[in-house]
């Protein structure tokens, strides 16, 4: 039967298994982890590492969590702290998004067959609640509910498939002709900061008093 820990246990145990997990998978890529492996670098159990992680395929997914997550503080401050116009800081933050994949060595080995391995094998609330949290960061970038009331309701709509579909378009690198793919990065990023900025001075100068209506 797998030890009970305290909760302050459980905070060591789980920032050492994602410590862990980070080097083994750039060591070796997601296709290599094993969860022996894992547990015993931690210091705990097999069982007790499924106390932690219900299986091989969520405790990947919090690994690729926790390195979206040491990002994003820095693309959404670019966005909110940033020089420059808002076009200017949203063109920074999408080229930042983009990058993600190339600053860390294991996600950089991902391919779309091994997201389609951990997809198909995760709960679907699992998979939900990972959206909703790229869902979260996004709004959070965009000055949070209140920001994202400057936003019309349509541009709402396709800003939730943002983050999926740029994802995707980084896990296709490889698949780019020789030379091309940061220029594609960059102009897509120049387009949708442009299209987005556009989208929400419009709807402000629509909702807000003349003279009133500039996005900060």
């Amino acid at each position: 039967m797998p030890k009970a820990f305290s909760q302050q246990e459980r905070e060591r145990i789980e920032a050492r298994l994602i410590g862990v997990g980070k080097r083994l998978i750039n060591k070796a890529g997601i296709r290599f982890l094993v969860v022996d492996d894992v547990a015993r670098e931690a210091g705990i159990s097999k069982g007790s590492f499924y106390s932690f992680h219900p299986s091989r395929e969520e405790f990947i997914l919090a690994v690729f969590e926790s390195w979206e997550k040491e990002h994003r503080g820095a693309l959404i401050r670019e966005v909110t702290e940033g020089q420059g116009s808002f076009r200017e800081r949203l063109e920074r933050f999408f080229i930042g998004a983009f990058r993600i994949l190339e600053k860390e060595p294991g996600l950089a080995t991902l391919g779309v067959k091994d997201i389609q391995m951990i997809m198909e094998r995760l709960p679907p609330e699992r998979i939900e609640a990972h959206k909703a949290a790229d869902d979260r960061a996004l709004a959070e970038a965009f000055g949070g509910r209140a920001g994202m009331e400057r936003f019309p309701p349509t541009l709402l709509s396709a800003l939730q498939g943002l983050a999926p579909a740029l994802f995707a378009i980084a896990l296709h690198r490889e698949d780019f002709p020789p030379e091309s793919y940061q220029a594609t990065v960059k102009l897509l990023s120049e387009a949708l900061a442009a299209r987005i900025a556009a989208d929400v001075e419009g709807f402000a100068a629509t909702a807000a008093p003349a003279g009133k209506g500039e996005t900060s």
